[in-house]
C-alpha cells in the first residue's frame, strides 16, 4: 500500500517538475491551503456559538445556568442548589442582551432568610434584573 502511495507522489512530483512557473503553482497551493484552514476554523467556531442545544452544539443558556448553580453553591449556607431560568423568546442566534424574565432557585439553605437575601441579591446583580423576579425555595428533604 505504501509503495503505491509513494509511486503516486513520485509521479506527481515528476509532473510538477515539468511545469513552468512552479513557484506560482506552489504559491497558489499554499494560499488555497491557508484559506481552507482559515475558513474551516471560522466555521467551526461559529458552530460553537450556536444557542441550539441539540446535536452536541454549545448551548449558551444551559452553560449560564450551570455556571450560576456552581457559583451560588459556593455561598455560605446555600448547600446544593438547582436553578431554573425562564428566558424570553429570542430571535435567531441573538444571545447578547438576553435577560431572564424569572429565576427560581431551590437549595438546601432556602429556609434561611439570610441565605435567601444573599441569593436574590447575587442573581439580581448577575443578570441585571429586579429582585422581585427571583424566587428562592428550600430543597425538599425527600430523596
Amino acid at each position: 500500500m505504501w509503495n503505491k502511495v509513494k509511486e503516486k507522489f513520485s509521479a506527481l512530483a515528476a509532473k510538477i517538475k515539468k511545469l513552468k512557473h512552479v513557484e506560482i503553482l506552489v504559491a497558489l497551493t499554499a494560499v488555497a491551503l491557508m484559506l481552507l484552514i482559515y475558513f474551516g476554523s471560522s466555521c467551526s467556531s461559529s458552530e460553537n456559538a450556536s444557542i441550539n442545544g441539540g446535536n452536541g452544539e454549545y448551548d449558551y443558556y444551559a452553560d449560564v445556568v450551570k455556571e450560576l448553580e456552581y457559583k451560588l453553591s459556593q455561598i455560605e449556607g446555600v448547600g446544593e442548589v438547582s436553578v431554573l431560568v425562564y428566558w424570553p423568546e429570542h430571535e435567531g442566534d441573538e444571545v447578547s442582551g438576553s435577560t431572564p424574565e424569572g429565576v427560581i432557585i431551590i437549595c438546601d439553605g432556602g429556609n434561611n432568610i439570610a441565605v435567601k437575601m444573599k441569593l436574590i441579591s447575587a442573581v439580581a446583580a448577575y443578570f441585571g434584573i429586579s429582585e422581585n423576579k427571583i424566587n428562592v425555595l428550600a430543597k425538599s428533604n425527600d430523596n
